[in-house]
């Protein structure tokens, strides 16, 4: 049982951004995953939730993640976008810096393969909410916010784990609230290749109509809804490196353009 604890705690970190699970990096310990992202999409999902054609839109994403174990039980995180691009064709493009994202997560308990975590996490505002007449933003132009509960347990004798999460998503400047949600399932196939399935998403408390329901395809305005789902691989390097590859495709889709993304990440870990 403490070897498939152990193979948990390792492979959990591989996860999607900012979405570790339950399991925390040991005290002086770390993982850093630099990543790209491309979103292409000829639709949008208004604030109403109808789907409209629109002139494509594309969007390229540089990001760095990092977590570190602390004392204790204690773990932080860091997601940063260090460059966001987007265009709206035959309109205009923009570049700039997405907003920080900080956290600190807790790991609260364990029960046999269980293992139980909170996490409390701010997002700072340093995107510019203005780019491209403000229809290309790189951020939300407010300070954001998110409490959140997670569970995950290992399985097969620590070759599969799976978790869960919920949490409190606080949004400022007057944009509403919601519920955000994750939950991932994963599985060593054999030597150095793991298989993933994710799901996240965030649905707001509030679905009504709203002055601030301007449709937007960059998906940080008020009201914006969605459940991403899809598939990943890791390839382990060796020397505590590897390769991810992820796919999210979207659903349950309100204000943000509508299409899949294609994400491929590098990361080390000790």
């Amino acid at each position: 049982m403490r070897r498939a604890l152990a193979v948990a705690a390792a492979l959990a970190p591989l996860a999607a951004p900012a979405h570790a699970g339950p399991w925390n990096s040991a005290p002086g310990s770390y993982y850093v995953k630099a990543s790209y992202a491309y979103l292409s999409a000829d639709e949008l999902a208004t604030p109403l939730g109808e789907v409209v054609p629109i002139p494509r839109y594309s969007r390229h994403e540089g990001g760095l993640y990092v977590q570190y174990g602390l004392a204790g039980s204690l773990m932080a995180t860091l997601d940063l976008p260090f460059v966001r691009s987007s265009a709206i064709e035959a309109f205009d493009s923009a570049v700039g810096i997405g907003d920080t994202r900080l956290a600190l997560q807790w790991q609260v308990d364990r029960s046999g393969p269980w293992v139980f975590a909170t996490r409390g996490l701010v997002q700072a505002p340093t995107g510019d909410e203005t780019l491209g007449q403000a229809l290309l933003p790189s951020g939300s132009g407010v300070w954001e916010g998110e409490a959140v509960a997670s569970a995950g347990v290992s399985l097969w004798r620590g070759r599969g784990w799976a978790f869960v999460e919920a949490g409190y998503q606080a949004r400022g400047g007057g944009l509403r609230d919601g519920l955000t949600y994750a939950a991932q399932w994963g599985h060593r196939l054999g030597g150095r290749l793991l298989v993933m399935a994710n799901v996240r998403g965030i649905q707001p408390w509030d679905t009504s109509p709203s002055d601030l329901s301007t449709g937007s395809a960059a998906g940080f305005g008020d009201g914006t809804t969605y459940v991403n789902f899809g598939p990943a691989l890791i390839l382990e390097l060796g020397g505590s490196a590897g390769l991810q590859a992820d796919l999210d495709f979207m659903a349950n889709t309100r204000n943000i353009a509508r299409g899949a993304t294609l994400r491929v990440g590098v990361f080390v870990s000790r």
